[in-house]
């Protein structure tokens, strides 16, 4: 080997060396990466729908003369056989019946104004409070447009203010106006006159004042078949299958439907799932179960039809065909990871076998972060309990090879599968 070949050899090493030691050096000092503190999040998988009531339903007619009055409020229960309406003549009857009724509550709210006990629990600072919470009821109700409530808050809010005038002493006693109103009362009762008919249920059954023209259209086996575009068709009143000779419907059974088109891209939904439902309209919140989650065949893949079974019957839940509804999932507490973040990477982890009862080191592909802490670089798993779009949620766990609360995950600087760049 002659002198000049040496020397180009020697350079070449030299040179290879000095981009070896610059590689490591860049790789050990390199602190570009960009992270994320993993920090304490709530979430939940909450969609808000258009959803339509499904109940097994069927129509009360009556096609003779006469008025209607309602013995039972809407979503009431009745016996096989009960009084769901009285006819009478005219609607004079109507409201002479009517006015007993508010006579008879009035009686009864300052009789219990007046009960000996009143003075002594209801103090005027706890009544006050009381009245300023009616008030602000009041106005939220009738601005929702929710006159039952609305009603129903009045009532409370005439009680507490009475409370008060009596509790203060401003009225010493009820005496003289409940007398009154029983005087009333009588003379009203001195005009009564029996119903010329009544109308009772077939069985045993929620009774409704009302139809909208879907009782023979939307049922428990329609719901199996409906189509996205049929669901958004309909609407609270179907005029044009109406009956004038229907005076209400009766729905039997305990359960009803509530039919939907929602978007949910990740299958997130399941059937027999539990679930809370919100209902804006009423401000209830009930507990549900998914019977049904299938395509909705539309031109949007993430669309699904959606089923659900409900069993609580009350005068709200039977006042629209349709309405907005929140399905409100479970909340989920842990903590938050960007979805760029999570990585999967090879690892050898403690399986047990079942056949020889020992426990072997298996290597897997597990899903976990890159943590940094100082200069140094850790991997840690995560739990998953929720996913989002941009994240997921990892439960907190104690063991030091989970991530942990304000650990500082590597967004970017790893690679996809689970290297260092």
């Amino acid at each position: 080997m002659n002198t000049r070949t040496a020397k180009l050899l020697l350079a070449i090493l030299v040179l290879f060396l000095m981009l070896t030691v610059i590689n490591v050096v860049v790789h050990i000092f390199k602190n570009d990466y960009v992270t994320e503190t993993a920090v304490a999040v709530s979430a939940s998988n909450a969609v808000s729908f258009k959803g339509v009531y499904i109940r097994d339903e069927q129509t009360i007619q009556y096609d003779r003369k006469g008025v209607i009055s309602y013995a039972v409020d809407d979503g009431g229960r009745l016996s096989a056989g009960e009084i769901a309406a009285y006819v009478y003549n005219d609607e004079k009857q109507i409201r002479i019946n009517e006015k007993i009724a508010e006579i008879d509550a009035e009686i009864a709210v300052l009789n219990k104004i007046q009960n000996p006990g009143t003075q002594e629990v209801d103090q005027p600072a706890y009544l006050a409070g009381l009245i300023e919470n009616a008030y602000k009821n009041i106005i939220a109700y009738k601005e929702a447009g929710d006159l039952e409530k609305l009603r129903s808050e009045k009532e409370e809010l005439v009680i507490y203010l009475s409370t008060m005038q009596y509790v203060t002493q401003e009225i010493l006693n009820f005496s003289d106006k409940i007398a009154s109103l029983k005087t009333e009362r009588h003379n009203l009762e001195s005009q009564q006159v029996d119903p010329i008919d009544t109308i009772p249920v077939p069985n045993s059954a929620y009774f409704v004042s009302y139809t909208d023209g879907y009782e023979n259209i939307l049922n428990f086996s329609k719901a199996e078949t409906l189509t996205a575009n049929e669901i958004r068709s309909v609407t609270d009143l179907n005029t044009g299958k109406l009956n004038s000779n229907s005076i209400g419907k009766i729905i039997n059974g305990y359960t009803w439907k509530i039919a939907g088109v929602i978007e949910d891209p990740r299958d997130y939904f399941k059937d027999g799932k539990n679930i809370k439902l919100y209902f804006p309209s009423s401000g209830n919140t009930i507990d549900a179960v998914i019977e049904k989650v299938r395509p909705a065949e539309t031109d949007n893949p993430n669309e699904k039809i959606i089923i659900i079974e409900c069993s609580d019957m009350s005068y709200d839940f039977v006042q629209h065909r349709v309405e907005t509804i929140e399905i409100q999932d479970e909340e989920y507490k842990g903590i938050r990871i960007p979805r760029e973040a999570i990585i999967v990477k090879e690892m050898e982890i403690e399986k047990h076998n079942t056949e020889t009862d020992t426990t072997e080191l298996v290597k897997t592909g597990v899903r976990g972060v890159y943590i940094k802490q100082g200069e140094k670089v850790t991997f840690k798993l995560i739990d998953e309990i929720f996913q989002d779009e941009d994240y997921i949620v990892s439960r907190i766990r104690p063991e030091s090879k989970y991530v942990q609360l304000y650990d500082d995950t590597i967004v970017s600087g790893v690679s996809v599968g689970g290297e260092l760049e």
